[in-house]
């Protein structure tokens, strides 16, 4: 019921000055949700880590660490509500369990077709997994306008990268776990030594998952300055160029023309080569890792990660938002 303007004007009087207040406008629903979830991060890493030094910026709460956890958490959160992280796990887990049907068809080479297109379907699957994750993780929050909100609080821009690539990286090492497990389940069932097989099978999938991660930086990075699509389209075309970069090689030494050969050899020593963290060959013909190989290629990638994530950090600190 609408009260008159000269009623409306005694009730105020007659509820005394400061009774009124304007009311506060509503955030999104979304938004709120985001907010909530990262109070209630940022509370608890503020219980687990210590209270900030004297010399912190005023306002910055929580240590660094802390505020890392509560970033990490928080896009952990979100990526598990992903319908499509689901439905990419729930594919692989078929793929993986369809290698058992295939290793039936071929007597006597069981193990090697299960190995084979076990290690093929995750490879495949972890890295559109890796990319749709890390291209979602800034690109849903600029889409809601929660970044806004993000960066009022007591955060670094660089902090936020660090952070979601951390939720990111723990989700893919959960995702990597349950394939391995399934796979290793099946691999008993065809292989009676199959316990022979853990020692080599570990460090290929600890190598998967590293480029996983490059594949999610990767995303991250593209996605500070474009689109989704754009992102997606950018991080998998360098992952393919990757797994393809000993053929620039080839090219610089084949082709006559200097500028082609030029930017050949800049494709091959830029772009990370990822032939560099593929053993799936060496355990599928039964061949010995070495364990200074597995370190530098453990290595490598942990460069080419930390340069990723600076120029994304970089990226990311340069851009406005409204």
């Amino acid at each position: 019921m609408r009260v008159p303007c000269s009623d409306a004007g005694a009730m105020l009087v007659a509820m005394g000055p400061g009774s009124w207040r304007p009311r506060a406008r509503q955030r999104p629903r979304k938004t709120r949700a985001f907010v909530r979830w990262y109070d209630v991060a940022m509370i608890a890493a503020h219980r687990r880590t210590s209270v900030a030094s004297p010399s912190a910026p005023a306002g910055m709460g929580a240590s660094p660490f802390g505020r890392l956890i509560a970033i990490a958490f928080t896009a952990t959160c979100e990526l598990l509500r992903e319908r499509v992280l689901r439905v990419l796990i729930l594919f692989a887990l078929l793929l993986i369990v369809m290698t058992l049907l295939l290793g039936e068809l071929s007597v006597g080479q069981e193990r090697r077709i299960v190995l084979d297109v076990g290690l093929g379907a995750m490879r495949v699957l972890g890295t559109v997994m890796a990319i749709l994750m890390g291209g979602r993780l800034l690109e849903r929050e600029i889409e809601r306008r929660t970044i806004a909100v993000l960066l009022t609080k007591p955060v670094r821009r660089w902090e936020v990268i660090i952070g979601k690539f951390c939720g990111c990286a723990l989700v893919l090492l959960v995702s990597v776990g349950i394939m391995t497990s399934v796979l290793v389940l099946i691999l008993a069932l065809v292989a009676p030594t199959w316990a022979t097989e853990l020692p080599l099978l570990l460090p290929v999938v600890f190598l998967l998952w590293l480029q996983f991660l490059l594949a999610a930086a990767l995303a991250i990075a593209f996605s500070t300055f474009s689109t989704l699509t754009l992102s997606v389209i950018f991080a998998l075309g360098v992952v393919l160029i990757g797994h393809a970069s000993q053929e620039f090689l080839y090219w610089a030494e084949a082709v006559r023309s200097p500028a082609l050969a030029l930017l050949s050899r800049a494709l091959y020593y830029g772009l990370p080569n990822l032939q560099h963290l593929n053993f799936t060959a060496a355990i599928v013909h039964q061949q010995k890792i070495a364990w200074s190989a597995i370190g530098m290629a453990s290595a490598y990638a942990a460069v080419y990660l930390a340069m990723v994530l600076l120029l994304a950090a970089v990226l990311f600190h340069r851009r406005e938002f409204p």
